[in-house]
């Protein structure tokens, strides 16, 4: 062998040996990844999902259940994109964005969802609660007014003005 062969050699082990170190650091980090994301596949089934709009909610609704906000709200904006203009759906988004207290994209949420459907009265009881906390008394009134003018039962609105009534009393 020459001098030249074996300074090759030596060079494409080096460049070998190189390569196999990158390879195997690209592994460590992917699975790195995946354990700071959690279970990787049911994150890209959940992020790219083939399931129709209905599915996705039903999905979103349970990670609502196990207290997953973020989750839950990545899975409504994807069912929002399939079937967009669905009242249920918008209506959840902004009860989910209220649950992590980010009241003005709640409220806007609410705000198209009764564009849809004027006649649900948990999306009047929800903003009325927002405006509530915001201390926007006589928004929160007219909301609570409107959930019960819909749905006379609805003892949530029910306790909310009742509350609200006493709080203004209190205060005076």
């Amino acid at each position: 062998m020459t001098l030249i062969q074996i300074i090759m050699l030596a060079a494409s082990a080096f460049f070998a040996y190189k390569i196999y170190e990158h390879i195997n650091t690209l592994k460590d980090e992917e699975a790195g990844q995946k354990r700071q994301e959690g279970d990787e596949g049911s994150r890209s089934m959940d992020a790219f999902s083939t399931a129709d709009a209905q599915t996705l909610i039903e999905r979103a609704d349970e990670a609502m259940q196990e207290g997953n906000f973020d989750k839950a709200l990545a899975i409504y904006s994807e069912a929002n994109i399939k079937e967009p203009k669905n009242d249920e759906t918008l209506f959840k988004m902004g009860y989910t964005l209220a649950k992590q207290k980010r009241y003005d994209e709640a409220l806007e949420y609410f705000h198209d969802a009764l564009e849809i459907d004027k006649e649900n009265p948990f999306t009047h009881l929800e903003m009325g609660n927002i405006y509530k906390i915001n201390g926007e008394f006589a928004s929160a009134r007219n909301h609570y007014n409107l959930a019960l003018e819909l749905d006379p039962q609805l003892d949530a609105a029910k306790e909310a003005l009742e509350s609200l009534h006493k709080e203004s009393r209190d205060e005076a």
